[in-house]
């Protein structure tokens, strides 16, 4: 890894289990995308933040016509040799210096609700993430009102679900921010239980994800907007039979890791630099009597 320094760039790119086995952009070939910099690591108040790449997209493809520099990250900047939740707070910190404004971030899902079937994309609405982010990176408690409304930034859904109509294939559905679906959090690697899947539907959990609403607390901390790519590769049944060892539908994986690479340049491509739908104003600093005087 290159130690460098953080460059300021509008726009970032998380990749992950949804593009496994996909070097992105170098695999995916989106004309007018180019790669200026990999195996970048950034140093943070709590350690490298490592697997960033530098790309540069040309103003021919761009929703405002400008070219445009992304900071793109493997899977948080995860070390490799083991598990790290924190990697989320150094990545997001990251983000923050570079003064990131809108965040694209690919994962896969597990669907609780039978509704929902393997292979569906889902733009959730909300997201459950009852540990409230241990890795938080707002200044104290009181210095900020991080506020859960709207936590999934609807213009940046909207943009989504339209791109995605272009390259989901024929019999997999897109489910909008309008169907109102909620995305929980399950930290992994280990992968949900029965029990733990039939708790999440209680709550009223739609899919399950080990890092979305950890992305999306995380993105409402640094005042950037958020959308999720997220398709699912598990559903209820497959979560409910006990007597498959196997969760994981590998057919739908790797069907569709290069559809939604491409799908997520070109995503980064339609954004515009200033997100019109107010995530920014969800972030207000609290006024200092209320931290300066007890």
């Amino acid at each position: 890894m290159t130690s460098a320094t953080i460059p300021q760039v509008d726009f970032a790119l998380i990749t992950g289990s949804a593009n496994w086995g996909i070097a992105v952009p170098e695999d995916v070939g989106v004309e007018g995308v180019r790669l200026l910099a990999r195996d970048l690591s950034y140093a943070t108040p709590w350690g490298p933040s490592d697997n960033w790449k530098l790309m540069e997209f040309d103003g021919a493809i761009t929703a405002d016509g400008q070219n445009r520099q992304v900071l793109c990250m493997y899977s948080h900047g995860n070390p490799r040799d083991e598990i790290d939740h924190s990697c989320h707070r150094r990545a997001y910190w990251v983000l923050q210096q570079a003064g990131v404004r809108r965040i694209v971030a690919c994962s896969t899902l597990g669907a609780v609700n039978r509704a929902i079937q393997p292979g569906d994309l889902v733009i959730p609405a909300d997201v459950i993430e009852l540990t409230q982010t241990p890795y938080s990176l707002l200044p104290g408690r009181q210095r900020f009102d991080a506020s859960g409304k709207r936590i999934i930034c609807s213009d940046g859904a909207a943009i989504l679900a339209a791109t995605a109509g272009r390259h989901w294939p024929e019999g997999r559905r897109v489910h909008g921010i309008e169907q109102g679906l909620v995305a929980g959090h399950s930290y992994g690697p280990r992968l949900t239980t029965p029990a733990e899947a039939m708790a999440f539907r209680s709550l009223g959990a739609d899919v399950i994800n080990h890092s979305l609403a950890v992305e999306a607390t995380l993105a409402r901390e640094i005042g950037a907007c958020f959308v999720p790519i997220a398709y699912v590769t598990a559903g209820m049944n497959d979560y409910l039979d006990r007597t498959s060892g196997a969760l994981l539908q590998q057919d739908v994986l790797s069907g569709l890791q290069a559809r939604t690479s491409r799908l997520a340049l070109e995503m980064i491509a339609a954004l515009q630099p200033t997100c019109p739908c107010g995530c920014h104003d969800q972030l207000t600093a609290q006024p200092e009597t209320r931290y300066t005087r007890w």
